[in-house]
């Protein structure tokens, strides 16, 4: 695709070769049937082993001959182990856990960007808070730091990608989709964050809990598989941790203090996060300021919580969900440019133990990147939370990560005077040029900087 197309295909006339990159063709993996949530070992085999011991039971399903499993069983659930080494066994769960907490934090961001104006406290304000929808997107944000910080300590590099090959469908909780707040998606949230049988309705104590689980298999049973448990992901890191600090590796840290800090990231999703979204399931969340029965009312109803935005959209040329309006598009490029620097800085922070990086990135999330999401919104198109197709913090150097990062930032600088009338009126203008200085002030102690290995809540709260 010539670069003069790309650039009339966003309705800018400036075609110099600093003005935007290429637009790629990317489209998300053909979706796939799911398999179970947990593989049982029928062979009496070495490997794969099944954590036994992880705490209190989840609920699994069999699953019958239309292949949906029902919502109600209950039994203990297991994760496969794949490595002997448990040093190995970690790595590879602390990964899946990095690429679930970006993958909800974003999935739930869009479901938050959703909300109409008229229900704020539903929708949150930014703060990390398990009361409204985008206050527990940025406690996402924060468990995906601790967790990364947890691979630095263990001398792996951060991981900023969501849902890579090979896709692990025992222990992602869904499929990703970006859409927005509705009974369907919020019932996969409230499934997912639930703690063990809380969805139980064999285990329902009260007439509320009986109602919720009966609504919630109705829900969910509409030809859908349910969604996994987040909840044994963390009960299999907690054990694995505790068996490689017992190994005592003299190459690793004392990994005793990050034990009460995954229990942490597994309690607030269980309770606060949990209890949120069931209440915004059954629409008495406070937030929703008395207005009564708010899923049942048309879609056209004013007072429907949501915008219908599209699905999954995108800000890339040719694809089949690319956003259509010029306007619009232009602005979620720039979006996407905002994300891509601040997962670039996420990238470096967590690797080099920088809080002024970390809190750089907030700063792209809460201020420019946040204006645009809510400004889309509004004309209907959502933010497209496109993925970068070189990954994330990949240079080989510091050297090269920051300079990766000069590039990028001039980028969206760039971009953003290009398109300065497209602009809402709240966006701030000038952020790059002030994390600019904040590079060029912390690049000397990055050189000889090195990933934490205690506990680091600095920067990532």
């Amino acid at each position: 695709m010539k670069r003069e197309s790309e650039f009339l295909a966003l309705g800018i006339n400036d075609a110099s070769p600093s003005s935007t990159a290429e637009f790629a063709n990317t489209g998300a993996p053909a979706s796939s049937q799911r398999r179970q949530f947990v593989r049982v070992v029928l062979q009496a085999v070495a490997l794969p082993t099944a954590y036994s011991a992880l705490g209190e039971p989840y609920a699994r399903a069999a699953t019958p001959k239309d292949g949906i499993a029902p919502l109600t069983v209950s039994d203990p659930v297991h994760i496969v182990r794949d490595f002997q080494d448990p040093y190995l066994e970690l790595l590879r769960l602390l990964n899946v856990a990095a690429e679930i907490e970006h993958g909800l934090m974003v999935q739930y961001l869009y479901c938050a960007f959703s909300i109409k104006p008229r229900y704020p406290a539903l929708a949150g304000y930014g703060a990390p808070s398990a009361n409204d929808i985008m206050g527990i997107a940025v406690q996402e944000m924060q468990h995906l730091g601790k967790v990364n910080n947890l691979l630095g300590a263990l001398g792996a590099a951060p991981v900023l990608i969501r849902e890579e090959f090979p896709y692990e469908p025992d222990i992602i909780p869904f499929r990703f989709r970006l859409e927005p707040a509705s009974r369907a998606s919020l019932a996969k949230y409230v499934w997912t964050e639930s703690p063990a049988g809380a969805t139980d309705l064999a285990k329902a104590r009260t007439a509320e809990d009986r109602q919720f689980c009966q609504q919630l298999d109705q829900v969910l049973s509409n030809g859908q598989r349910r969604p996994n448990f987040v909840g044994p992901l963390y009960d299999a890191v907690i054990a694995l941790v505790k068996e490689v600090d017992a190994g005592k590796d003299k190459s690793l840290p004392d990994l005793k203090p990050f034990v009460p800090i995954l229990e942490g990231i597994k309690a607030e999703g269980e309770i606060g996060h949990y209890h949120t979204f069931r209440k915004a399931f059954l629409g008495v969340h406070t937030g929703f300021t008395g207005v009564a029965d708010v899923w049942q009312r048309p879609v056209t109803d004013p007072l429907y919580p949501a915008y219908q935005l599209p699905l999954n959209p995108t800000a890339y040329v040719g694809h089949e969900n690319q956003i259509q309006d010029p306007a619009a598009r232009r602005l979620a490029w720039l979006g996407n440019l905002h994300y891509w620097s601040l997962l670039n800085l996420l990238s470096t922070g967590y690797s080099k133990g920088s809080t002024d990086l970390v809190l750089a990135s907030r700063t792209h999330m809460l201020g420019p990147f946040m204006s645009l999401a809510r400004q889309l919104a509004k004309m209907g198109s959502g933010m497209p939370f496109d993925p970068l197709g070189q990954g994330y913090g990949r240079s080989a150097s510091n050297k090269g990560s920051v300079n990766y990062l000069r590039h990028l930032l001039a980028e969206t600088d760039h971009f953003e005077k290009q398109i300065g009338k497209d602009l809402p009126s709240d966006y701030p203008v000038g952020v790059c040029s002030a994390t600019e200085q904040v590079l060029t002030r912390v690049e000397p102690q990055l050189r000889a900087a090195l990933a934490p290995i205690d506990p680091w809540d600095v920067g990532l709260v």
